[in-house]
């Protein structure tokens, strides 16, 4: 990915869609893989003004990386700031996928987790 990162940014320039997409690929492999939070953030920071100028704030793509956000912010204790991803993450998703789509009740479900697990700490 790193790679073809340096050729996109080369060819397309640093603000293209498919250089943010492949700061997403790049950054979820941080998270996943590697465990490397920080660094996916900043993937993750850079490919949100990008994914909000190019598809807009209520797209599909704009929530899938807020809920990537959310998952690695929870990861590294920030619930806070995690919460806020899920909540601006959830009504694009039932706007766009409806009420009872698998992923609109996933991120119902982290949210209600989320909220137990900041109750008890």
């Amino acid at each position: 990915y790193n790679r073809a990162l340096v050729i996109r940014e080369e060819k397309l320039g640093p603000d293209h869609i498919k250089t943010a997409h492949t700061h997403m690929n790049i950054a979820i492999v941080l998270v996943d893989d590697q465990e490397k939070y920080d660094e996916a953030m900043e993937k993750y920071n850079r490919v949100l003004p990008i994914y909000e100028k190019e598809h807009g704030r209520d797209s599909m793509l704009t929530a899938h990386l807020l809920n990537n956000m959310a998952v690695t912010l929870k990861k590294q204790g920030k619930y806070e700031d995690a919460m806020e991803n899920y909540q601006l993450s959830l009504p694009i998703q039932e706007k766009l996928l409806g009420m009872d789509n698998q992923d609109t009740v996933n991120t119902r479900n982290n949210i209600a987790i989320l909220k137990e697990e900041m109750q008890t700490k």
